[in-house]
Order: C-alpha cells, then structure tokens, then sequence
C-alpha cells in the first residue's frame, strides 16, 4: 500500500473490488476512496472549513506556472500530484523561476491531475501540526518542522516531530475538519498550519499515514481497542 500512489488505477481498482465484496477495511472503502485524490481539499472547502487555497491543475490541461503565480498574486507555490504521498514529485517554486520549472508541472499533469498551492510562511516558520484521531476521538499531536532550508517536513527530508499541544482552539477546528469527512474512520491524521490563531487544513491523511504512536505510551492501546471494537 505504500507505492499505491504510484498505481492509482490497480489501488482505485483494489478499493471497488474491496467495497463490492464487502471486506471490513479499518477505514471504510467509500472513504478511502474519497481520500485517494486531493481534490476533496474542495470538498471541504465548500463545507466551511478553513483549507490552504489549491487551484488544481486538470490531467492533460496545458497550464502556465509563471501566469498562475502571476494571476494569484503568489510569489513562491508548491506544486504537487493530486494523488501523491510522501512529498512524491512535490516541489516548491519561485515566480522567477517558474518557466524553467514548466517541464516539472507538465510531467505531472501528463499523468494525472497535479495541484498548486501557495507557500505557506508557517511551515517553515512555526511548523505544522499533525493532530491524530482514533475512532474519530483526539489521541495526540506531534508539531513537526522541516530541516534548514527545506519545505518538506517529512522525515525522510530531514524533518523532524515533536509531541506538542495545539490548543482547544485548533483541536476543536481538527475535529470538525474530521467530522465533515462523508464516513467515520477507525485512524486519521487531521495535518495542519494556524495562522492568525485559527487553525487551516494542509491535508487529511486517511489512507497510509505515520500516526507517531511512539510520543504516547497510551496511543497505541487506543488504536488496538479501536481496531478490536470493528
């Protein structure tokens, strides 16, 4: 499950087969389904919920980085694919560079749908939040930062987490986040910034996530009961 994000279609495929059969999966088949692409970003969005604002880039659409960094007001914008996992094919984009990093969309978009994001300030400043549900009830937080110089916070980039407490105020809007999701899920991790103290969704990770069990001894009892109670 790991490489899915490099077989969408045979991983698409694999979820049908697995909600027409009826196999009991931790996290519904209809919901992970809804996960797989980027684009429920917008669904919600359109519910409400303070989300990083995302134009997405259409498979095969032809699209001028420069005029879109231009057209937003953006002057630096991480481009990713809108199936993607571990930073895959994401990478971070000045205005002045952006024609000479046209090729790089283009590869995305030649395979699937690729999303364009401005660069947000409180990654590499503050950090970002990965809040981590069981059952749909707060387990734990980690806050996580990235190496000197990189935009990536994941670990194999250099990034690092630490336990942390976000603070009711961003708890609150994490779980409303979650609870917005069409189905209830056995482990999510609700991924975030807060900016001017509210907190805005970067990504809902229902499919393959790290959950940092290890920064609580009572974590992964939680995910155990969860997981029994099905």
């Amino acid at each position: 499950m790991w490489d899915y994000h490099l077989r969408v279609e045979k991983f698409a495929a694999w979820i049908d087969a697995r909600a027409a059969d009826g196999t009991r999966l931790l996290n519904p088949a209809s919901l992970v389904r809804w996960n797989l692409h980027k684009a429920y970003l917008a669904d919600l969005a359109a519910a409400g919920h303070a989300v990083i604002e995302t134009v997405r880039v259409p498979r095969g659409e032809p699209m001028s980085l420069a005029a879109l960094l231009g057209e937003r007001g953006w002057k630096e914008a991480v481009v990713k694919p809108a199936v993607s996992a571990s930073a895959h094919r994401t990478f971070r984009v000045g205005r002045s560079e952006a024609p000479s990093r046209q090729g790089e969309l283009d590869t995305i978009v030649s395979a699937g749908d690729a999303l364009v994001q401005p660069l947000a300030p409180e990654v590499l400043d503050a950090g970002e939040w990965s809040l981590v549900f069981v059952a749909g009830t707060f387990s734990h937080a980690v806050l996580k930062r990235g190496a000197a110089g990189e935009f990536r916070v994941q670990e194999e980039y250099g990034g690092r987490a630490t336990p942390g407490d976000p603070g009711p105020a961003v708890l609150a809007q994490a779980a409303a986040v979650l609870a917005a999701a069409p189905g209830l899920s056995t482990y999510a991790r609700v991924d975030g910034i807060v900016r001017d103290g509210a907190f805005v969704l970067m990504e809902l990770e229902l499919i393959e996530p790290v959950l940092y069990l290890g920064v609580d001894a009572r974590a992964a009892g939680r995910l155990a009961d969860a997981v029994l109670a099905l």
